[in-house]
């Protein structure tokens, strides 16, 4: 299935604005790595939903546009095609065939598309891969594109908030743990574990715990 809807280069005002909020970095980036609309069409397709999955958190982090940035750098339309290949994946997958259901997907691609451009391509991939999984309901055996929007909204939200928040205790606990190991001027990275081992051995907690981190880490 999946309704074309053609993408126009001309950016309207937000767009635009949009767009020159993007840093130069990242357009050169990005620009570089999906030199048009159909590479990053083939790199944020179903076909990848089952590498989203598997790695939930490579696709919170990865360096992609979010949705609207997308439309800014590939023209004004690209979102909402987007949005209906994954919408599509979904619906062919489904033992729903009725004209009338295809026909309302273009609708809801339009609205859904509108409601979640602060998202990032790869984080939108992986709730359509985690919907078509049925984590959230067994609702595309009967599809019902407005199941999607409440999913999203109700469940996949607030469970991307939690995720991402271990994320980044995780992040800080790491930086935390690597900031203990690097040795302070003056020290070897052996003579300041033999330094850290002689005040464990005196009794200092902190002390022990650093070693104990650093050989957990090893």
């Amino acid at each position: 299935m999946g309704a074309v809807i053609q993408a126009s280069r001309k950016l309207t005002p937000t767009l635009l604005a949009c767009y020159n909020n993007i840093s130069e970095t990242s357009k050169k980036a990005w620009l570089t790595k999906w030199k048009d609309r159909s590479e990053v069409e083939r790199v944020f397709s179903p076909t990848q939903w089952g590498y989203a999955l598997q790695n939930p958190e490579k696709a919170y982090m990865a360096d992609c546009p979010l949705l609207m940035q997308y439309d800014a750098l590939y023209g004004h339309g690209s979102s909402e095609y987007w949005i209906d290949i994954q919408v599509s994946g979904i619906f062919g997958a489904s033992n729903s065939k009725e004209k009338g259901v295809a026909d309302g997907i273009r609708i809801f691609c339009q609205s859904f598309a509108s409601q979640v451009k602060a998202y990032k391509l790869s984080e939108l991939m992986l709730f359509f891969a985690r919907y078509k999984a049925g984590k959230y309901d067994n609702s595309f055996a009967s599809f019902d594109a407005r199941r999607i929007g409440n999913a999203f909204f109700k469940e996949f939200r607030s469970e991307r908030n939690y995720e991402l928040d271990a994320i980044n205790r995780k992040r800080i606990q790491n930086e935390i743990e690597n900031r203990r190991f690097t040795p302070p001027e003056g020290y070897s990275s052996l003579s300041w574990y033999n330094e850290l081992k002689r005040h464990a051995e005196s009794g200092d907690a902190e002390s022990k715990q650093i070693i104990d981190l650093w050989k957990k880490s090893e």
